[in-house]
């Protein structure tokens, strides 16, 4: 492509035009766009930098991370006045985090937080959760090796920097459980749970055999009861149904189904698995009980289904209507 000649007064709209190349994923040609306005020498340092930078992006989507990173890093020695040091640094962590360097994503992110009240940016990401996953990541690949002596360290530091990581906890429940201390693995995985109920799904096999190596299944379902009595999340619903299913039901949790059934409005794979619990003949409840519940539970669920959508962009509603509101066609409601 030829392109007319480059001044300080068209610069601005070629990089434009290169970034919408890059957005519309025409990488090659934002690369000769960018290329061609840095090659420009009228070109005030201002100009020449935000080109630069578009360059590195366009690096960056092209998948020549190498090149992105040194473009990158030209920015960051010139101490460039025109693109803020956060910015800057926030591209190279997103670099980091691609090449699994994460020495130097911590440092990337370093930069991004100490740059941040200088540059009065604001950065939408947690820097210090942030650097604690890195120290997860290096601590994770020492465990892998069997460098257990770094696996410390990186721990302490990980907790250094955001010690309320379920992450983190996550991990030193691994590490517990690799070298069978299941009581402590066990204790770290509650921990992670209750503070976030969607790693249960992930770490319940785990939790399940560390809880019959130290014979603490008991102890196990009486806080998962406790962290649904006070979250009423439906995956820990459904693992106690499994844990029932599996060791022998209780008093608590024919309470809980009843209390579940006829009163959460729960989705229907939950209302499957509590209805075949019933079929099965695990629970005191009698078929005629069970499924009056479950017919209560479905009306509970059904309250919140929206019975229409829009055929052209997929909106949903309770009521018919004309005309979408969403994408203002005409005609296009039909049956959810």
């Amino acid at each position: 492509m030829n392109y007319p000649d480059i001044d300080e007064y068209t610069a601005e709209t070629f990089q434009l035009l290169g970034n919408l190349f890059r957005d519309r994923g025409e990488v090659d040609r934002a690369l000769r766009v960018h290329q061609n306005v840095i090659a420009r020498s009228n070109l005030n340092a201002k100009q020449k930098q935000k080109a630069m930078f578009a360059l590195g992006e366009d690096f960056f989507a092209a998948g020549m991370l190498d090149r992105a990173e040194s473009v990158f890093q030209e920015l960051l020695d010139s101490n460039s006045k025109w693109i803020s040091r956060a910015s800057i640094c926030t591209s190279l962590r997103t670099i980091y985090e691609q090449t699994q360097e994460w020495h130097k994503a911590i440092e990337a992110t370093d930069c991004s937080k100490k740059s941040q009240k200088k540059d009065d940016e604001t950065l939408n990401f947690n820097p210090e959760r942030l650097i604690s996953h890195y120290y997860c990541e290096l601590a994770d690949e020492a465990l892998e090796q069997g460098k257990l002596h770094e696996v410390d360290g990186y721990i302490a530091k990980a907790k250094k920097s955001y010690k309320q990581s379920t992450r983190l906890m996550t991990l030193q429940g691994d590490i517990a459980f690799h070298q069978k201390h299941y009581k402590h693995a066990l204790k770290h995985y509650l921990n992670a749970i209750k503070e976030d109920t969607r790693l249960l799904s992930m770490l319940f096999e785990k939790i399940e055999e560390s809880a019959n190596a130290a014979g603490e299944l008991v102890s196990v379902q009486s806080v998962l009861l406790k962290l649904y009595n006070k979250k009423k999340d439906r995956t820990v619903f459904e693992v106690l149904l499994t844990l029932a299913k599996k060791y022998g039901p209780s008093d608590e949790v024919d309470e809980l189904i009843t209390s579940a059934l006829s009163t959460e409005r729960l989705n229907i794979e939950s209302i499957y698995k509590a209805s075949d619990f019933i079929k099965d003949g695990q629970s005191d409840l009698t078929s005629e009980k069970g499924l009056l519940l479950v017919n209560e539970s479905l009306a509970n669920y059904l309250k919140g289904v929206p019975a229409f959508h829009c055929g052209h962009c997929g909106y949903k509603m309770h009521d018919y209507l004309w005309r979408c509101p969403a994408c203002h066609h005409w005609d296009t409601i039909d049956h959810a």
